[in-house]
């Protein structure tokens, strides 16, 4: 392993604690073999103390909070259309 690949797998290390979460969402970077930084992420998410609609209810008020921080500091908003576009146009190339 390089030294970048053990740096990358620091950050992918993911734990819960406690055994009574009621659910979790982890996001880090995706390994590449190159040194530069990615874009892309993995995301994992489970919700074993809940059901699917209630851990829906509970991200989209997470959601809702995260949007109002960053228009508080002047983020421009988010392009979604563009990102699915650019998603649909790697998933033709296989890529």
């Amino acid at each position: 392993m390089t030294t970048r690949h053990i740096h990358c797998a620091d950050r992918r290390l993911f734990a819960v604690a406690g055994l009574s979460a009621a659910a979790y969402v982890g996001i880090w970077p995706a390994s590449t073999d190159d040194t530069e930084p990615t874009r892309d992420n993995v995301v994992d998410a489970a919700h074993p103390g809940m059901s699917p609609r209630e851990f829906a209810y509970a991200l989209r008020q997470l959601a809702a909070r995260f949007d109002e921080r960053a228009d508080a500091v002047g983020e421009p908003p988010f392009d979604a259309d563009a990102l699915a576009e650019a998603n649909a146009r790697n998933a033709e190339a296989g890529r």
